[in-house]
């Protein structure tokens, strides 16, 4: 392929990524003003956050606007890499890459609000079960990162199905071996859960790894569909 043929896909490439810029630009200063209803929503679980810095005042209140921005435009950014895409695909490919995106956004949200509604309160409430007679200061910062990462950790853990599926396509596992895996699998989910989980008790463990065992037992599924004659 020249250069010639090359340049109308990189001017469009060029023009999506400039389009998606200005969205969360403008989806950004609009979550400005909403940042305090944001800010007091999350913080409810630890009543009051504390700032540590002259510029955390500011700061957190700029990085609560540009993360639930991104939050809001993760969809849109997808669809414009699909409007990129897919003038390239057939119809079958157009189908299969259509559902797999579709897919990958409705479990990366489930498990972001699972995060955010039952998971986080959970550990939090655990956790602040140790403060005994100790004086308790959350930074706000601090807090906000430990939101953001909860979201994104569970986000991308709820994308099981879809990477077993992909995994199954190219004939590298099968749903056979993940059946006859169940059961380590699920003592790898409550292993992995402890680890990245700021909380031990049995309650959250349970919360937070079954939801995940339930999403194994939905890749076993998927990969029996798209596994195919393979298996």
């Amino acid at each position: 392929m020249d250069w010639d043929s090359l340049q109308p896909h990189i001017a469009e490439l060029r023009t999506r990524l400039i389009r998606a810029i200005i969205v969360y630009v403008l989806v950004s200063f609009v979550m400005w003003f909403f940042h305090e209803k944001i800010i007091h929503f999350i913080s409810q679980p630890v009543g009051k956050l504390y700032i540590f810095n002259v510029q955390d005042a500011f700061m957190v209140r700029f990085k609560v606007s540009l993360l639930s921005a991104l939050f809001l435009c993760f969809p849109y950014f997808v669809l414009e890499v699909w409007g990129f895409i897919s003038p390239a695909l057939y119809h079958k490919e157009k189908l299969a890459v259509g559902l797999i995106l579709l897919s990958t956004l409705l479990l990366f949200y489930t498990g972001a609000f699972l995060s955010v509604f039952v998971i986080v309160p959970r550990a939090v409430e655990f956790l602040l079960s140790f403060a005994g007679n100790f004086q308790l200061v959350i930074g706000a910062n601090q807090y906000l990162n430990f939101i953001f990462w909860s979201v994104v950790i569970f986000g991308i853990l709820f994308e099981l199905p879809i990477a077993i599926g992909i995994l199954t396509r190219f004939g590298i596992l099968n749903h056979r071996t993940l059946s006859r895996r169940r059961r380590e699998f699920i003592v790898l989910i409550v292993i992995l859960v402890a680890v990245i989980s700021p909380t031990v008790d049995a309650i959250s463990l349970i919360l937070m790894s079954l939801p995940l065992i339930i999403l194994y037992e939905i890749s076993i599924w998927v990969a029996r569909i798209v596994g195919g004659n393979k298996n």
